[in-house]
């Protein structure tokens, strides 16, 4: 009887084979051939509550498809889905099995360790990968071709999470995660979101995915609760990240005081978490992908249906809702369905498989005929689905546009505090935001020192006492065990007054460094401590450099910019004039000799132009000479005897008196000046002729001044000269050079104009430019959350009065008492470049007036002569000019008119004895 059943299921068999061969011969002779199904594969780790939430949403994706006529055209899509357990070789067992099987196409994997292996085979068969679930960066489309994701992976989470901390301020953070692919491969892509977000990750704690509550409470107590930053990330599996927030809650870690942001995979679940962990994670926030849901209504009925049958297949799993994770699963599987449709409807679908490699055949698999056309298309995916409107970038391979929700958990649910992009990060102030205990402050994110501990902070000890830092040992307790000093100054009450303008307290203890004797590089080594850990701060006139700030960070300068810098001291002489040719000083030589020019020779052209008519400018020679220099020179002091009778030489004389009575009051001035006011010279020229004869140059000992002289002014080492305090440079600057001291002292600005400048102005000055440095400030370690409120403190105290008061406590005894700003006094001599405009236009007149009376004589000679001097020679006529100029011409005043007298004839004249 069971023979006869096979044979007749075996006749059954045949007849099947024959009608299904005969439809699609005849399908084949309409030209259209369509296969009755299609295989594609899924890959999902159903020992995780996601992946089991996936494997519902692809079952029923398939169910809807195959219901819908309008797509595949009554293709049927069959589904195979096999468990990875999350291991990479179960994956890639699963991926070639489901390979053999002619799946054209696999959903999943989720993890990334099992997407590296299942990506090689998908490369290898042609066949289009497309993941839900692996987000590891390093998975991309360069790397393997046909591995498509339908996911953002961990770079653009952690962007988000990234700009949440700036947006913040929160400069330090640590990260939680769990040691498996989920976590490891998240860190270097939040490494480099924070950097770009100028903070960093001081603390990883790895937690092993088989940890217990035991283990996970033991990470709370021995390190994160111990840790100076109070922002935690937490990039972990759900059931790991529940207990970790229950453990905290009880060791009261979830409080205003600190800051926990977790991850989308665990955001994802909140929806399904009952009130008692809601209770653990009060004020946490989180990043969440945000789906932008187009119709509500098919999403409502999708969930529904959704629910009921995850809870039919899942009956020991508390009620889900359902999360993002479905809904792409769900969209993912129309996706391909798309695909297929689209390739089927252009009769380009190649269903085949075919050996092309040696390697295939060793795998005992083939290569999919259709996988480039497939892949291609499913890159042109484009249609609105559950999760929005579902597009995927060609180049990439990854969804063209993602954003998340920035979430506040608060009571038992959580809201909705503001959305990110990959353009920016809105966070909506209308919500008041929860910070563990409630709606207080935005924590600091850092922790202050616990009560009893305080912060050790170092301040520079050296023996002289200065106004900006005064440390004295209190002799009371010299020799004891815990030795006490009085520390005051400047510096100091910047300090206190900072710290009440924090908003928090900051115990601290004073440290004086060192036993008061400052030597080379006292001043980096003391900052280099702060970098070593022996200290945690340092308070005093520490400059900030740039080789320091490699170690160290400094806070805002507390001094002015304005008095931030080196300047070079000299010392200055009094060059008032003190010899018997003081008289001389007031003019430069080119002075006097022009000078004793123009007086000569405006009497030149006085006597020139009154010689013929005027009976005080002859008679002999010598007295002809005598006249014209006394002339000249009586105009000095306007003492002159002779009367002036030409309109010409009234002219030039007026001019001529008027510039004399400004050289007179310039002179007079002049001498005035140098023989009762101090003229300060300084005894130097400049930097460069210093360095150019190899001269002393002091600087202040332990500071850096030494190395900025020698690598960025030139400065020969062995010309420098140490000192350790303010008396020991001005004393070697009295000395100078050539009696064993030094010809100029480099000093910070700030100290120089306060404190050396102020005491001693009048035997100082400061020669040439300001060379800028970052001024006077306080020293934290790298990285310290407390440089940016004790900078912002700062700020805040140079804009109010108690800085000037401090300023005028400090300062004001010594400041102000000279105003000396020096780059290198001018001579007071007076040169020709002061007069030239004077001189040059009384030159002129002087020299056109004579030049205009020659020329009128000379033509009156010409008329008077010119029948008889036709046959006479050149020489004659010369010499008959000069006679005709030196005669004498002189008129005899006009009468009055009423006694019609008549003037004399030249012959009525009664005869000079004087020569003619």
């Amino acid at each position: 009887m069971a023979n006869k059943a096979d044979r007749a299921n075996s006749g059954c068999e045949v007849w099947v084979r024959i009608a299904l061969g005969a439809l699609l011969f005849c399908s084949a002779a309409l030209g259209e051939v369509k296969p009755l199904s299609i295989n594609i594969g899924a890959i999902i780790a159903l020992n995780t509550t996601n992946g089991k939430i996936a494997e519902t949403a692809i079952e029923l994706a398939v169910e809807d498809l195959n219901r819908n006529t309008s797509i595949l055209n009554g293709t049927l899509l069959n589904i195979h889905i096999r468990d990875s357990k999350q291991d990479a070789l179960t994956g890639a067992s699963a991926a070639l099995e489901l390979i053999r099987k002619g799946c054209v196409s696999i959903v999943g994997p989720q993890t990334s360790v099992v997407g590296e292996f299942v990506g090689y085979l998908g490369v290898a068969a042609h066949v289009p990968i497309v993941t839900v679930g692996a987000t590891n960066p390093s998975l991309s489309m360069h790397r393997y071709p046909y591995f498509i994701r339908a996911v953002p992976n961990d770079k653009i989470q952690m962007k988000a999470i990234a700009k949440l901390i700036e947006e913040y301020k929160w400069t330090d953070v640590a990260l939680v995660y769990v040691d498996d692919d989920l976590g490891t491969s998240a860190i270097p892509a939040l490494n480099d979101a924070l950097r770009e977000a100028r903070a960093k990750i001081v603390f990883q704690a790895a937690v092993d995915p088989q940890a217990n509550v035991s283990s996970i409470r033991k990470l709370l107590e021995d390190q994160l609760i111990e840790l100076e930053s109070r922002v935690f990330i937490v990039h972990m599996h759900a059931d790991l990240a529940l207990i970790l927030f229950s453990e905290a809650y009880k060791l009261k870690m979830i409080s205003s005081d600190y800051v926990w942001i977790i991850s989308d995979g665990f955001a994802n679940l909140l929806d399904s978490f009952d009130a008692n962990s809601f209770l653990s994670m009060n004020g946490v926030l989180g990043v969440k992908r945000k789906l932008t849901q187009t119709d509500q209504p098919r999403l409502n009925e999708f969930a529904k249906r959704w629910k009921q049958r995850f809870r039919a297949q899942n009956p020991t799993i508390p009620s889900l809702e359902l999360n993002a994770q479905a809904i792409v699963a769900y969209d993912t599987v129309w996706a391909i369905a798309f695909a297929i449709d689209r390739l089927l409807h252009m009769k380009s679908w190649k269903g085949g498989f075919s050996e092309t490699s040696s390697s295939t055949k060793v795998l005992n698999f083939k290569v999919f005929d259709g996988g480039e056309q497939l892949l291609k298309e499913i890159l042109e995916t484009n249609f609105l689905g559950l999760s929005g409107l579902v597009q995927i970038n060609r180049e990439r391979g990854e969804p063209l546009e993602c954003s998340y929700d920035i979430i506040n958990v608060v009571g038992n649910n959580y809201s909705v505090i503001g959305s990110w992009t990959e353009r920016d990060l809105n966070i909506s102030w209308k919500r008041e935001i929860h910070w563990g205990s409630g709606p207080t402050k935005t924590p600091r994110g850092w922790k202050i020192p616990a009560p009893g501990k305080k912060l050790k902070i170092a301040v520079p000890w050296q023996q002289v006492l200065s106004p900006f830092l005064n440390v004295k040992l209190d002799h009371d307790s010299a020799g004891a065990q815990n030795q006490t000093y009085e520390i005051k100054g400047f510096c100091i009450d910047v300090f206190k007054l900072m710290l009440k303008r924090l908003d928090y307290e900051l115990p601290y203890e004073l440290i004086p460094y060192g036993t008061g004797s400052v030597t080379a590089g006292y001043y980096d080594d003391l900052v280099y401590q702060v970098y070593l850990q022996n200290f945690d701060a340092v308070v005093g006139d520490v400059t900030v450099l740039a080789n320091r700030s490699r170690y160290v960070d400094f806070t805002q300068p507390y001094t002015l910019y304005t008095e931030s810098g080196l300047i070079m001291i000299v010392a200055i002489s009094d060059k008032r004039s003190s010899d018997s040719w003081a008289f001389l000083h007031p003019f430069t030589p080119a002075m006097w000799i022009t000078t004793v020019t123009f007086f000569i020779f405006t009497g030149a052209v006085v006597w020139f132009l009154e010689h013929r008519q005027n009976r005080q400018f002859r008679g002999t020679p010598r007295k002809q000479v005598l006249t014209f220099i006394w002339f000249s020179f009586s105009t000095l002091f306007m003492t002159q005897r002779e009367r002036i009778a030409s309109c010409l030489g009234k002219a030039v004389v007026t001019i001529w008196l008027f510039v004399v009575f400004v050289l007179v009051s310039s002179y007079t001035a002049s001498l005035s000046s140098m023989l009762t006011v101090k003229q300060i010279v300084p005894n130097v020229e400049n930097l460069e002729s210093l360095i150019a004869q190899n001269s002393p140059i002091g600087y202040q000992q332990g500071s850096f001044i030494d190395k900025y002289l020698v690598q960025q002014l030139g400065v020969d080492e062995s010309a420098l000269r140490p000192y350790s305090s303010a008396q020991e440079s001005a004393d070697a600057l009295k000395k100078g050079p050539n009696n064993g001291g030094v010809a100029a002292i480099f000093e910070e600005q700030i100290f120089a104009q306060k404190i050396f400048l102020s005491a001693g102005c009048n035997d100082y000055t400061r020669l040439g430019p300001v060379y800028k440095t970052g001024g006077f400030s306080f020293v934290f370690p790298k990285g310290s959350p407390l440089v940016s409120g004790v900078s912002k403190a700062i700020l805040n105290l140079s804009e109010s009065k108690e800085m000037q008061a401090i300023r005028k406590r400090w300062f004001n005894s010594t400041e102000n008492k000279c105003n000396i700003e020096s780059g290198g006094l001018d001579s007071n001599k007076m040169s020709l470049k002061d007069f030239w405009g004077i001189l040059l236009f009384t030159g002129c007149v002087s020299f056109l007036t004579l030049v205009y009376y020659l020329c009128r004589l000379l033509y009156r000679f010409v008329h008077r002569n010119e029948n008889s001097s036709h046959d006479k020679s050149i020489s004659t006529r010369l010499r008959t000019f000069a006679n005709y100029a030196d005669k004498k011409d002189i008129q005899a005043p006009k009468r009055k008119r009423h006694k019609a007298d008549t003037l004399p004839t030249s012959s009525e004249l009664p005869v000079s004895t004087e020569q003619m």
